[in-house]
């Protein structure tokens, strides 16, 4: 481990150079300067955009060549090459024409379609050779007042989204085979930190940032493993909105109201004063839901600060609060949702969320080759659900109902060293360096709690129910140490090994009661557990990636990263009258493949093809035993797909001026896993070949943008194929639980009307067909049973810039 490191370190050391400035004028044939002309170095992916007096500046590695591009909305593109030395100026003649048009917007065509990758080395991460998106948040023309996931994530590939709520109260996205189940299975980030309850023990996020409160989010899938975890399904990371520099304050209101009662308040206060930048927010969230017996309050508020101590150092304070109360209508059997999918017969089941996010951050550039980033995170949240776990085929028994809390408190820091220098070939390499320090300490209770139907949480404890409570608390520790590095063999060929080390060390102490056969009528009994264990695991992952810009306008990248995800608390201790829990159950771990090319620009189109393939040994998911949920390591799987993202301009591609603009986007993926090796826990039911669960065979997403003056409208079909909700293939539904979720189909229309730089209104229906469907069937919470999808809804929203 330390020699790989000091191999990383050593090239630096030999070959590192001083950082050199490139100013630059651009003019055009009149000798008049050209604002709005978008620069980009390509060997680093650094963008500048020249101001009203032409002028442009990068810092850069000295003694390198670099290609750099001009574009302007007017000209033709430019490419010139440059040797640079030492402190250089330089003045570029454009031929612009038609410089005198009324209206022109100027926009970079790296995100022209609102989605771009990351660029090479980007905010303290290395990129090159990685499957990554960056979605624009704030260019969506989608239904942000209900955090739409189906639109606001409609261009990332093979994403499977669980549909919960017509509020967006959670976000539930897997992909690639992976469990969309509270989006455990990536690392979920907000600037960079971890939101979720507990990073290694409960990856589970209670919490989904507002996305009118959104800038940007950013995806990288499985090669993210190295930078940011040992998740399988990489990183998801939401940059919020930062304050705009023109004023010291800004106030803008949003108001929204829709179907079922929906109601969206979102308040945001922002500016720049001096060298501090800040964004704030308030929200309030109501609604009666969809379905019966499933009405919400949420409150959510947060404040986001830069303050730029100079060239050199700045410093960020990010506060954030969020807490709602949902009740929830539970599962239905299948028998029930083809008779009305909006009945419930759950009226007792309540759900509540606190959550308390804190962070601060240093970027400090102590050299002209060296920048450090540094974020110190800390958590203070709380999950209680309370009702019933029966399968939705019982009748409410009007008994005491089931009380699970979670409390999570957890702090930590990462820390990064991003290094830019010189190869002796002249060519600009980077070196990422980091580290990462993690306490957490979760306490999850299971208890009984009142027999009434509000939303009573308090713990009912009797002599009686005393045996069948459980409760653990989860101390835990987390050192991590990672290094990846580009090497640039030539100006279009890379190389990009990484590494992380992670020691981790994790302690049970409590009870918790189990169901034990016992006899051979299919009699069981329950046991208390008293518990005391200590588990160190040292986890060694590495990686490969390749970028081969092959040609001006395409690149081929491909990465090879070994994955571990160790078990939840969730996974050996919550108990429920169906499930049982395997006590051996055992951490996952396997690799993870993209190959795949992709278009360097946006015009007129943007095109981007691969393929995947994720090895996964000891995958955990849940079969039948002896009419119970067994919830244990299934086994061995093989998860193979293809994915293509198509992106036009119609009017750029046929060359024809207009105002108007068009463009279409196909986004699909098909889908192919099967287990190739069961464990002998899991044989009941359970057959080598068998598909995987949580895998629709094709996901696609179609749609159409528009533009014109001030009004833009999108209109989106999405069609999600056949997939399994448990291993064993389970082909007759069993209690709504267990089953096939059959393909869908749904379509979504959002618009919005700028009447002027102040005043903005906005509408969106989802389910524009008004489709009869449903995305999960859910082994407990929120069921069990299947939980519908909504059917049509609307919503109307007006935004305004008040000062």
């Amino acid at each position: 481990m330390l020699v790989f490191i000091l191999l990383f370190c050593s090239h630096f050391v030999l070959q590192a150079q001083d950082m050199v400035k490139l100013k630059g004028e651009v003019i055009d044939q009149n000798n008049q300067t050209v604002s709005d002309v978008v620069v980009y170095v390509t060997q680093t992916d650094d963008i500048a955009v020249t101001e009203a007096n032409g002028l442009f500046s990068f810092t850069l590695l000295s003694s390198a060549s670099y290609s750099i591009t001009f574009k302007q909305i007017n000209s033709e593109i430019t490419e010139l090459e440059y040797f640079i030395t030492q402190d250089t100026s330089i003045q570029v003649k454009l031929d612009i024409i038609g410089a005198d048009l009324p209206e022109v917007e100027v926009r970079s065509d790296a995100d022209a379609f609102g989605i771009r990758q990351l660029r090479s080395v980007e905010a303290g991460g290395l990129y090159e050779g990685k499957k990554t998106e960056v979605i624009d948040v704030e260019k969506l023309v989608s239904n942000k007042a209900s955090n739409n996931a189906r639109q606001a994530f409609a261009k990332v590939p093979s994403l499977n989204i669980w549909e919960s709520d017509n509020a967006g109260l959670q976000l539930d996205i897997g992909g690639r085979g992976l469990s969309p189940k509270r989006s455990s299975n990536f690392n979920v980030r907000q600037n960079g930190y971890d939101i979720s309850a507990d990073a290694l023990g409960y990856p589970e996020s209670y919490y989904t940032p507002p996305m009118q409160a959104v800038k940007q989010i950013e995806i990288v899938r499985g090669a993210g493993a190295l930078q940011y975890g040992t998740q399988f399904g990489g990183l998801v990371n939401f940059k919020m909105r930062e304050g705009e520099t023109s004023k010291a304050f800004n106030l803008e209101s949003e108001n929204t109201y829709g179907a079922n009662s929906f109601f969206n308040i979102f308040n945001s206060l922002h500016g720049q004063v001096g060298k501090l930048n800040y964004f704030s927010y308030f929200q309030y969230k109501s609604g009666n839901g969809w379905r019966n017996n499933s009405e919400f309050d949420q409150y959510g508020a947060g404040g986001y600060f830069k303050y730029e101590a100079s060239e050199k150092l700045s410093f960020g304070l990010d506060l954030t609060y969020m807490h709602y109360l949902s009740r929830q209508p539970g599962g239905l059997t299948d028998d029930q949702f083809a008779q009305d999918a909006q009945q419930s017969n759950r009226e007792r089941n309540w759900f509540r969320i606190n959550w308390n996010l804190a962070a601060f951050a240093v970027e400090y550039k102590p050299s002209k080759n060296l920048k450090i980033y540094s974020r110190t995170f800390g958590l203070i949240a709380e999950r209680t659900s309370l009702g019933l776990l029966e399968t939705p085929d019982l009748p409410d028994p009007l008994s005491n109902r089931d009380l699970l809390n979670g409390e999570f408190k957890n702090i930590g820091n990462e820390t990064r060293f991003v290094f830019n220098y010189p190869s002796a070939e002249k060519l600009p390499h980077s070196l990422l360096l980091g580290t990462r320090l993690y306490q957490g300490h979760t306490n999850f209770s299971q208890q009984f709690g009142s027999d009434g139907a509000d939303a009573n949480f308090a713990v009912v404890d009797t002599a009686f129910l005393e045996r069948r409570k459980s409760d653990f608390e989860f101390p835990n520790f987390n050192l991590a140490f990672f290094a990846e590095k580009i090497f640039r063999i030539n100006d279009k060929l890379s190389l990009i090994p990484g590494l992380r080390y992670e020691i981790i060390h994790t302690n049970a102490d409590g009870f918790f009661t189990n169901n034990v056969r016992t006899d051979a009528f299919g009699n069981f009994e329950e046991f208390i557990n008293e518990e005391v264990r200590s588990t160190d695991r040292k986890v060694f992952l590495y990686g490969l990636g390749l970028s081969n810009k092959f040609s001006e306008k395409y690149e081929l990248y491909a990465n090879a990263t070994s994955n571990y995800r160790a078990i939840n608390f969730t996974d050996i201790q919550i108990q429920t009258n169906t499930q049982i829990i395997d006590l051996n159950i055992k951490d996952e771990n396997g690799y993870s493949f993209d190959l795949g090319i992709r278009k360097r620009d946006f015009s007129p189109f943007y095109i981007e093809t691969g393929l995947f393939l994720i090895l996964y040994n000891n995958r955990i998911g849940e079969v039948i035993d002896d009419g119970l949920r067994l919830r244990t390591n299934i086994g061995s799987a093989k998860i193979l797909g293809a994915e293509l993202f198509f992106e036009v301009d119609m009017l750029k591609l046929l060359k024809k001026e207009s105002k108007h603009t068009v463009s279409l986007f196909f986004n699909g993926s098909v889908n192919q896993g099967v287990y190739t090796d069961i464990n002998d826990r899991a044989l009941v039911g359970v057959r080598s070949g068998n598909k995987l669960e949580d895998l629709p065979d094709y996901n696609i997403k179609l749609g159409v943008n528009y533009a014109y003056a001030k009004f833009k409208a999108a209109l989106q079909s999405s069609f999600v194929g056949e997939q399994f909700s448990d291993a064993a293939n389970t082909m007759t539904p069993f209690v709504g639980v267990f089953g096939i979720v059959p393909a869908y189909q749904v379509v979504d229309f959002s618009a919005e009307y700028a009447f002027n730089d102040r005043l903005t209104a906005l509408a969106s229906v989802n389910n524009l067909l008004d489709q009869n469907y449903f995305t999960r069937r859910a082994p407990a919470y929120p069921g069990p049973g299947i939980i519908p999808g909504n059917g049509l809804t609307w919503n109307v929203s007006v935004r305004a810039k008040l000062f």
